[in-house]
């Protein structure tokens, strides 16, 4: 018996039934339907007709666990964001060091700001958002 099983009748007495594991091994992730994930795979390949491209990732998701970025920072931007945090820990944090670290970071998070406003614009046009 599991050990939920076990819980389950030391709990009842031996006098529950015990619940049969569903198919999907009890997982609250939502398959992925062929037409959506066909779509994903077009997606992570690059370019899509008529969208703006996608940046190049420059740093791996390896490095950017090396440099402990938290997951929301880890964009097409963390290549600038992980000498930047390193230049701020040097300089404990001075607000006037790091300057043009952080102009370019913050000008890369705009553009891809930008990408994704265009592409959202696109989609309303052809009906989709």
């Amino acid at each position: 018996a599991s050990y939920s099983s076990v819980a389950l009748a030391a709990f009842c007495g031996f006098s529950c039934p015990v619940p049969a594991m569903p198919a999907d091994r009890g997982s609250n992730v939502t398959p992925l339907k062929e037409a959506a994930s066909a779509e994903l795979d077009t997606m992570r390949e690059g370019y899509v007709a008529g969208y703006p491209p996608p940046p190049e990732m420059k740093v791996s998701r390896e490095e950017m666990k090396a440099a402990q970025l938290p997951i929301n920072f880890r964009d097409y931007c963390a290549h600038l964001l992980i000498p930047l945090n390193d230049c701020r820990k040097k300089t404990f944090y001075w607000p006037f060091s790091c300057s043009d670290l952080r102009h370019a970071y913050e000008k890369c998070e705009f553009d891809e700001y930008e990408r994704r406003v265009t592409i959202h614009r696109i989609k309303k046009k052809e009906g989709l958002a």
